[in-house]
C-alpha cells in the first residue's frame, strides 16, 4: 500500500506520492517500481494542477479496512491519512490489475462492527480426526467436547468481544482466541464426559489449536460502513480532531442497532 500521497487544497483531490514530486514528473528512474500507468497518472494530475498549492499527506498505517482481505488485488478499501493540520478519509479502488489505484477524499467517518460469531466446526472435526494423540474412541467421544465449546461461543455478544483479536489488516473476517477464563470454564464442563487422562488429552488439543486462526479460535464477521459527519465536523472541523475510542464505540453500537 501507498504510504504518501500529494493533495491539492484547491481541488481537494489527491494522488499517490510515487516517491516524491521529482518522481512523478520524471520519465522513469532505475529500480522504480511504480508501473509506467502509475507514473503517467501522477504526471497528469500535477499538470493538471499546475499553480495550485500541493501538501504532502500520511497514511494511517493501522486504519486500513476493506470489504476483502489484503491478498485480494482487486478491492475497494479506506484508511486516513493526513498531515498537521487536515485528517481525511480516502476510498481507495482498485478494479482492473492493469490500471493504477484511484484514490478519493469522501466525506464521513470509518465504522466497522461485529455482526456474528461462528466456530470453525468442519475444520474442528477433520484436526480431531488427524490428530495422532487421540485415541480412536476417544475421538468419537470428542462430540462432547465440541458441544460443550459451541455453548461457550453462544454466549459470546458480536458487539462485546473481549477476546484477543487477530486482524489481517483489516479484514472483515477475523480470528479470535478466547481468553484463559473461557477455557478453563470450557475444560472444567468437560469434566462430565471425560476421566483424567481423557481430559489431559483434550487439554493438549486444546493448546495446540487454540491460537488465531487455529481451529479453536472463533470467526468474527464484521461490517464496514461510512457514516456521515455531523454539521459540526465538516470541512476543516472534522480535518482538525481525531474521533475518540468512546465516540466511534458509540456511533458503531447505534448504527448496528439502526440496520438491523
Amino acid at each position: 500500500m501507498i504510504k504518501n500521497l500529494i493533495y491539492c487544497t484547491v481541488c481537494n483531490q489527491v494522488i499517490p506520492n510515487y516517491q516524491g514530486f521529482d518522481l512523478a514528473q520524471a520519465k522513469g528512474l532505475p529500480g522504480v517500481e511504480w508501473s509506467e500507468a502509475d507514473l503517467a497518472s501522477a504526471r497528469e494530475f500535477l499538470r493538471t494542477h499546475l499553480g495550485h498549492k500541493l501538501e504532502e499527506i500520511s497514511v494511517e498505517e493501522d486504519s486500513w479496512v476493506s470489504e476483502k482481505p489484503s491478498h485480494e488485488p482487486l478491492r475497494v478499501s479506506f484508511c486516513y491519512a493526513g498531515n498537521a493540520r487536515k485528517r481525511f478519509l480516502l476510498r481507495r479502488t482498485k478494479s482492473a490489475l492493469d490500471q493504477p489505484a484511484f484514490y478519493e477524499i469522501i466525506p464521513g467517518r470509518i465504522a466497522t462492527f461485529n455482526v456474528s460469531v461462528n466456530t470453525q466446526e468442519n475444520d474442528l472435526r477433520k484436526e480431531i480426526f488427524a490428530d495422532k494423540g487421540l485415541s480412536p474412541l476417544l475421538k468419537e467421544r470428542m462430540e462432547n467436547f465440541i458441544r460443550v465449546f459451541r455453548d461457550e461461543m453462544a454466549r459470546i455478544s458480536p458487539e462485546k468481544i473481549e477476546e484477543e483479536i487477530y486482524d489481517e489488516e483489516g479484514a472483515t473476517l477475523v480470528y479470535a482466541g478466547l481468553n484463559n477464563s473461557r477455557w478453563e470454564r470450557i475444560l472444567n464442563r468437560c469434566r462430565l464426559y471425560f476421566d483424567k487422562a481423557e481430559l489431559e488429552a483434550v487439554r493438549r488439543f486444546v493448546a495446540e489449536n487454540r491460537n488465531p486462526p487455529d481451529v479453536l479460535s472463533i470467526q468474527i464477521e464484521r461490517r464496514i460502513s461510512i457514516i456521515p459527519l455531523a454539521d459540526d465536523e465538516s470541512g476543516e472541523g472534522f480535518q482538525g480532531r481525531k474521533e475518540t475510542e468512546e465516540e466511534s464505540e458509540t456511533r458503531v453500537i447505534a448504527l448496528s442497532k439502526k440496520r438491523f
